[in-house]
């Protein structure tokens, strides 16, 4: 089964408008001294989820064309769950440091489960595809890919609306 490559296409462009914005906001706000702390994980993480979904997006393109389904899914969900992975290795541990050096007003502790619990989902879902436990692939990857957008865009909204004083 071969993925919604409509679905595909506007998450892709999505993301690409978020990173767009991003690159504006950066591009406007930067200042002499550079950004704050907590300004600069919350663009990196909107960076790092924004990528997710947009090249989680177009890999399909190209790795369906090339091989058969059940092996492209394999590669996909690999990839997808190796990122996840990459991402639970460093923005956890981040946001728990910038709360304890004075910015638990910022990142408060549901915004940090929130986050983490997206990246953990991402995670268990791409884990459960590549062991064959889930077989509505396409739907499900479709998911992974929303929360990676639904992840960019919280920071994205909280890196423009609470902005460290």
């Amino acid at each position: 089964m071969e993925p919604n490559f409509l679905a595909l296409q506007v998450i892709a462009e999505a993301s690409l408008g978020i990173l767009g914005f991003s690159a504006i906001l950066i591009g406007l706000s930067r200042a002499t001294d550079g950004f704050s702390v907590p300004d600069n994980f919350r663009i990196q993480l909107l960076i790092y989820s924004a990528f997710g979904a947009m090249f989680g997006a177009l890999i399909p393109f190209a790795i369906f064309k090339s091989a058969d389904a059940n092996g492209s899914w394999a590669m996909i969900n690999w990839i997808v769950c190796l990122y996840s992975i990459a991402g639970l290795f460093v923005f956890p541990k981040r946001m728990l440091a910038i709360r304890k050096s004075g910015f638990k007003v910022l990142f408060p502790l549901r915004l940090f489960f929130f986050q983490t619990g997206i990246l953990s989902t991402i995670f268990l879902l791409s884990g459960s595809m590549i062991i064959d436990v889930i077989d509505l692939k396409s739907n499900v990857y479709v998911i992974c890919l929303l929360l990676f957008l639904i992840q960019s865009s919280v920071a994205f909204i909280r890196t423009m609306f609470y902005r460290v004083t």
